[in-house]
């Protein structure tokens, strides 16, 4: 599997989100200002509600600015058997009898996309998974802790 073609993928899936955002946020902003929401006495308190709403979807939009540059300035390497887990690493792992891939990556953690028919999803290694899986190699177990008890994942491959 291309590592590029994930990044683009996740790159696109980003730019998706942070033109919705940004919609979003000027939308509510006119609705800060909107003659509906001028506040009908001194405890009605639409439109800083809606202001809120505003500054929260402008702020979600920057972070997800902030993850596309990051995505984009991350250099991708080739990992040899043998090699610890670490930023940009392509992981397979074995849970359970299901096969779970994932990209360790320094932002857009939880983020899923499909290439050639096969899911990726988006580790960060501030990610309890992510947390866990640095540093092992093929071979590896990982322990993640969750709400339902631990988990272990086995380190398939790491490309």
């Amino acid at each position: 599997m291309d590592k590029h073609a994930v990044i683009t993928a996740l790159r696109a899936r980003i730019a998706e989100e942070i033109a919705t955002m940004t919609r979003l946020a000027v939308e509510a902003a006119e609705a800060a200002s909107h003659e509906e929401n001028k506040p009908e006495n001194d405890k009605d308190m639409r439109s800083t509600e809606a202001s809120y709403v505003a500054r929260g979807q402008a702020g979600r939009a920057r972070d997800l600015e902030r993850s596309h540059g990051m995505l984009g300035a991350l250099s991708l390497r080739d990992f040899a058997p043998g090699d610890g887990i670490e930023l940009s690493a392509l992981v397979e792992l074995r849970h359970r009898g299901s096969t779970i891939r994932c990209l360790v990556v320094p932002a857009a953690g939880g983020q899923r996309v499909q290439i050639d028919g096969v899911e990726v999803q988006a580790v960060t290694p501030t990610s309890p998974l992510g947390a866990a899986l640095l540093g092992l190699a093929e071979g590896d177990d990982a322990e993640v802790p969750t709400p339902q008890g631990t988990k272990v994942y086995e380190v398939v491959s790491v490309r």
